[in-house]
Formats: structure tokens, sequence, C-alpha cells
């Protein structure tokens, strides 16, 4: 049995203190703030609850990633099937992504019957590349390769994945273009998509790029109250299973000692641990480690100090029903006036009393903005800015929502800086790294840290972006300590 810390209790720190207590494990899960989930958690506001980032459910479906989490722990998550994922709006185009593939792609070949054949060709491909990247997947390597145990998982599917060779440096713009579909709105639709899913567009890299073009017809999810219901659940089972589980406890300092590490929060109150799993981002864990330290994780993690990631706008509101009138949960809307092009709307399902009385709704809206575009250290130009954006957003939904402007029950906007106060996340970077050929899979961040004991999990770190990688790199170093999943 090991004494482990795990500082952050978002998706990943919950999911890694459930797995490991539940082996036997001495946990002590430490979260800054006041509530759990992290970029998955919520916030209140008298009688409406907020999903805070991510919304949409995967990895539910049986063999998905949650459901293996949940399954071996014995958790009950109800979760409710969507059979029409999102709404994508474009210029002058409506489209529903379907859960049937099928179906889907059928779709898209109404919409733009000019390049028909090209979509069906470009889907082919794509469809060929996931059914190849699928089995390397349903194992769950950790990338890049740091131990024989590692290798030995890629090398078993290797004979399977040799078709796979061609396309490691290939991105899904290269496909596009040798279909004849880049510059199209087909092509803009492949970039939101991927954009939401890779914190990249249609530069994502062709291998990662297929499994998220295709992941949503394994099944997509509405989660009743929203994903913070699963990492409740995750902390209650760490818990029942003797787990320590600290809310507001903001950990300021780790050192290496003769007997493991200490660690320090902002109180000076001390913790010693056999190892530490930092949940948080790269950039975040680098800030509190010790100095001697430090030298060690700037050479494990060089590839990414140089690389950039998005920040995010959000902005929520509860609404009354009155004024919907596409009751779809969930859609993507794409408006020249938005920083990325588009941006993510989700909205509480009816009778959803864990989001809103009834009658009424409450809905999450985002997108990224560049890293830097909002000020720092100018409060005054800061809330010019968060205004700014507040007005753009409610144009836009005043048009998806007539009535919008004049009925909002409640109006809650959230710039960058709410990321950096709220979930640790340095300059408001969310979502991890772009997924590009030359920053992902073999070229990845790893979760070893290069300090034995010292551990990352979270979205910076391998496979990245989502609850489903989060998840994932919480299974790889639960395996570190012999949980078997």
């Amino acid at each position: 049995m090991k004494r482990i810390a795990i500082i952050g209790g978002g998706i990943a720190g919950v999911t890694a203190a459930a797995l490991l207590a539940r082996h036997g494990h001495d946990v002590t899960l430490c979260e800054g703030s006041r509530e759990w989930g992290g970029s998955a958690g919520k916030f209140t506001r008298k009688d409406f609850t907020y999903p805070v980032g991510a919304t949409l459910g995967m990895g539910f479906e049986s063999g998905g990633i949650h459901e293996r989490v949940l399954r071996h722990l014995q958790i009950d998550q109800p979760v409710e099937l969507l059979d029409t994922v999102m709404t994508i709006k474009l210029p002058g185009y409506e489209i529903l992504y379907y859960r049937d593939r099928a179906r889907f792609i059928r779709h898209l070949k109404e919409q733009f019957r000019s390049q028909a054949d090209a979509i069906q060709d470009f889907f082919d491909e794509v469809d060929r590349i996931q059914r190849h990247v699928r089995p390397l997947m349903q194992a769950l390597p950790a990338l890049p390769l740091k131990t024989w145990d590692d290798a030995r998982m890629v090398v078993k599917e290797t004979k399977a994945s040799l078709p796979l060779l061609p396309y490691l440096t290939r991105t899904i713009g290269d496909m596009l273009r040798k279909h004849q579909l880049d510059g199209t709105i087909f092509a803009q639709l492949i970039d939101g998509i991927l954009l939401d899913s890779m914190q990249t567009g249609k530069e994502a890299s062709a291998l990662l790029g297929a499994v998220a073009l295709s992941i949503y017809h394994d099944g997509a999810y509405y989660v009743p109250g929203g994903l913070y219901q699963v990492a409740k659940r995750l902390k209650a089972s760490a818990e029942a299973d003797g787990a320590t589980v600290l809310l507001g406890r903001k950990i300021t300092s780790v050192r290496k000692t003769a007997d493991g590490f200490l660690l320090e929060d902002r109180r000076g109150r001390l913790l010693l641990a056999d190892a530490v799993i930092g949940a948080l981002p790269l950039e975040a864990v680098q800030q509190f480690v010790s100095p001697s330290l430090k030298p060690v994780l700037r050479r494990t993690y060089k590839r990414q100090a140089g690389l950039s990631q998005w920040a995010t706008f959000t902005y929520y509101a509860a609404i009354p029903e009155t004024i919907i009138q596409d009751d779809q949960a969930f859609r993507q809307i794409h408006d020249p006036m938005l920083p990325s092009g588009h941006a993510f709307i989700s909205l509480s399902r009816p009778g959803d009393l864990n989001r809103a009385p009834i009658g009424c709704r409450t809905l999450t809206m985002s997108c990224h903005i560049p890293i830097g575009r909002f000020a720092r250290d100018d409060r005054a130009q800061y809330d010019r800015q968060v205004k700014a954006m507040q007005e753009t957003f409610e144009t836009i939904l005043e048009r998806e929502f007539p009535g919008f402007k004049d009925q909002a029950i409640e109006r809650h906007p959230g710039g960058p800086g709410a990321w950096v106060r709220y979930t640790s996340r340095p300059d408001g970077g969310v979502g991890g790294y772009p997924q590009l050929p030359s920053t992902s899979l073999f070229q990845a961040a790893s979760f070893r840290t290069g300090v034995p004991g010292l551990y990352i999990i979270g979205d910076t770190v391998f496979p990245g972006a989502g609850t489903i990688g989060a998840t994932t790199s919480a299974i790889h170093v639960a395996r570190e300590f012999g949980v078997k999943i």
C-alpha cells in the first residue's frame, strides 16, 4: 500500500483517486476550489446550476472509457443516448449530426450535392483509418513509450496497425486536399468539429482526427445534471473506499524528501506522501514543484514548452422554456464575429431539475479565444473585453432563442481569468495542446515526469483533451500502482 497524494479534483483526479482507493492505497485528494469536477464542474446561483465547461458526454457506451471505469467501480451513472448529437449551423446550412454514421453521411451528401462523391470517399478513408486505430486505443497504451510494458502493448498490435504508417505525419487537411474538399463549407464543418475535440482544426493528426470524426457514432450522451455528476460519484466512491478528500485545499509546494514527498498548502499545512499525482496542467505543476525538481520537468516537457493552448470565453444563462423553438441539447454555431469562428451551446433538457426549475432551462455557451487576447494586468480593459464578448454572445443567442435579450432570467459571462482563478489553469488555457502530428501520439507529453513517484495526468498529457482523454491518463497512472482495468 502506498501513500498517494493527488492534487486536483477534476475528472482525472477523482478517477485516479477512486481507482487507487479501490485497490487499497492510502489516497489523499486535494482540490483547491470549492467544487469537484474541474473543467467538468459546475456552479450554482439561486435555483440554477450551470456546467462550467465540458457538457457533452462521451465514452459511456459499452466498452467506452467512462463505462469501463464506472463498471470497474460498480458505479451507476444515468445517461441519455442522443440520436442527434448536435445541430451545426453554418452560413446557409443547418447540419444535423446524426449518431447513425450512414445517415449522417447521407445527410451531408444531400446538403453538399456537388461534392457528394468526394465526401463519401473522404469518410471511407476516415473509416479505414479509425478501424486500424481502434484496437490500439482499446488496449489503452501509454504514449510516448517509456517502458517495456508500454512497448509490448503497442507491438502486440503492430501487424494490424501497419497500414497506419503512411498517416503518421499526415493531417486531416491533407485528406481534405486529396479529395479536393479544402476551402469548402464542408471543410469548415470538419474544422469546427475537430477544434472542439482536438484543440486544432483540419491540421489535426490524421490518425487521431479520424477517431475524433468517428467517435460520436459510438454514442454521445446527455448527462442529467451535468458531467459534474460523474465527478461527484467518483469522489464518493473514493471516499467510501477510505480516501481522504479535501475541498479548498490548494497545494502551493511539493518537495522531494528522504521519506517521499512533502506537500504544503496555502495555509502552511503539510502532507507526506510516497507518490504525488498532479491532476493539473503541466504548467501548473511546474509552478509549485520545488526548484530541485523543476529542471527534470523542463527536460521531460521541453517539446511542450513552445506549444500554445487556447483559452476560452464562457457565458451562462437561465432562460424561460417559452423562447426555445429548436429543442436540441447541443449546437455548434459558426459566425465570423467569434474569435475562432464558432461557439458551442449546450442547453439543459426538459425536466432536468438538477439544472433548472420547471419552466426554465440553463445554457452554457463557449468559444475558443487565443491566449493573451484578454488583458491580464489592466482590469478596466479586461472588463471592457468581457462586455464586448458578452454582447457578441447575446446577439447570437437572440438569434437562436428569439426574445433572449429581454427575457433571460440570469446572465453570467466568464472570461479566461475565471479559469485561472477557479481551475488553476495558467493563462486560462483549457483543453490541452493542439493534436498535431508533431505534438501527439509518440510526440505527446507523458504522464511520467522523469521524477520517480511524481506523475501528471489530465488534458495536457497523452492522449489529450476531453473527459475521455483525462480519464485515460488516470487509468495509465493507476496501472503504475497495480490497478488492472
